[in-house]
């Protein structure tokens, strides 16, 4: 799985210079492949306890639709989808509820300031929620985040 992504990573950074076209055509990639989402799902279920997910934008659509349809409406119903832009400061687009105690993992494409992190964060912690984790297939933040987990960290290689 790094491999693949890492090839791809590869291909983009010679096609773009970094910035929002990298990681539109990054991120389109990732929802695109069916085998990633699945080595994901495998990745959190063998790695740690959690009672729901958390997705938002683009992503967080199609990896609904993706449990929806592959895992069923039982897997799709533990899941929580916000808007997207969120780090541009659009709103989170849930409703308040109360999610007192439960335990949530937030799934997302890449991760890189940690803005739409930190808005899924505090919306938990308002709902009486706790972040566990955030799982990304691309990580381009220059601190490594100990409650972050990818398969592919840019500074890692570079």
């Amino acid at each position: 799985m790094n491999a693949e992504i890492q090839n791809v990573v590869n291909q983009f950074l010679e096609k773009y210079v970094g910035g929002e076209e990298f990681y539109d055509a990054l991120d389109e990639q990732i929802r695109i492949h069916d085998i990633w989402l699945y080595a994901m799902i495998a990745r959190i279920e063998k790695e740690t306890s959690y009672d729901r997910w958390i997705v938002s934008g683009k992503f967080g659509r199609r990896f609904y639709e993706f449990v929806k349809t592959n895992i069923g409406e039982e897997g799709a119903q533990k899941i929580l989808v916000a808007s997207g832009s969120l780090r541009k400061g659009k709103a989170i687009g849930l409703e308040e509820e109360d999610l007192t105690g439960l335990e949530f993992l937030f799934i997302d494409d890449s991760f890189w300031s940690g803005k739409t992190r930190d808005v899924i964060q505090r919306y938990l912690e308002k709902n009486h929620a706790h972040l566990k984790k955030t799982y990304v297939f691309y990580d381009g933040s220059k601190k490594k985040e100990e409650t972050v987990e990818s398969f592919y960290r840019y500074y890692d290689y570079h």
